[in-house]
């Protein structure tokens, strides 16, 4: 974590190198994450509620508590080490304060209501929490992929 310490990566070629590799593979990672969920629960608000809550007319059954759990566990893990990651290098930026605030605070916000209206969804079937998980989990995707592409155009120019 040299990196958080030094004042400019500019100064050290071989660290802001390792730093540029690491937002490329961020941003493919946010990119595969959003297609995996696409392929695991749909693409659509209603292929998301038919996947988490079941569906009688089309002969799916709903999501068992077990199964989601494993997925929010797994899902969370890398969700916050991306969070952390893209974080603290965006911290480092000469965007104004507020801007810098208010977008990790949205980031984060919309970090914990993906798995918690997610289990809500499942244990009180409620097809609006399957809604603001998805909008959540987009919308944090979303986020850290701007974050990530500032990043990377700062990395690159060495301003960073």
């Amino acid at each position: 974590m040299k990196f958080i310490a030094s004042k400019k990566l500019s100064d050290n070629q071989s660290l802001r190198l390792v730093m540029i590799w690491m937002i490329v593979a961020l941003i493919i990672t946010l990119g595969l994450n959003i297609i995996v969920k696409s392929i695991d629960y749909g693409t659509s608000p209603q292929q998301w509620v038919d996947t988490l809550l079941g569906n009688t007319e089309k002969f799916i059954d709903p999501m068992t508590i077990n199964d989601l759990l494993l997925r929010v566990h797994t899902d969370l893990f890398t969700l916050i080490l991306i969070y952390i990651l893209i974080g603290s290098l965006y911290i480092r930026t000469s965007h104004p304060k507020s801007l810098k605030l208010g977008l990790l605070s949205i980031s984060l916000i919309t970090l914990i209501l993906y798995p918690i209206m997610l289990i809500v969804s499942v244990l009180y079937s409620g097809a609006f929490a399957v809604e603001i998980a998805g909008v959540s989990f987009i919308l944090f995707n979303l986020i850290m992929l701007i974050e990530s592409i500032w990043l990377l155009i700062m990395l690159i120019r060495g301003k960073l």
